[in-house]
């Protein structure tokens, strides 16, 4: 487990995902659920080992597109372009 610290542009691009879509499929929970462990006063994001896993998985394994995007905009600052890969 790890924390990273996500600036107010990461921090909007988390937020963009609706908090009602979780049900919708496997990117819309992780998101939702990084939403959820983020301190929205500090920036802080505890990363589990699951999240670990999955956001360069969901980043880099499957089509390319808006919400791949979203993951490499709000982690490969603080993850670097792999996404921790």
């Amino acid at each position: 487990m790890q924390t990273v610290t996500l600036n107010p542009n990461e921090i909007e691009l988390l937020d963009r995902q609706d908090p009602i879509t979780e049900r919708d499929g496997g990117f819309q929970k992780l998101l939702v659920d990084l939403q959820d462990s983020l301190n929205r006063k500090t920036g802080a994001l505890s990363l589990s080992d699951e999240h670990e896993e999955k956001i360069p998985r969901y980043a880099f394994d499957y089509k390319n597109g808006g919400w791949e995007d979203r993951l490499k905009g709000i982690f490969s600052r603080t993850l670097g372009p792999n996404l921790g890969r």
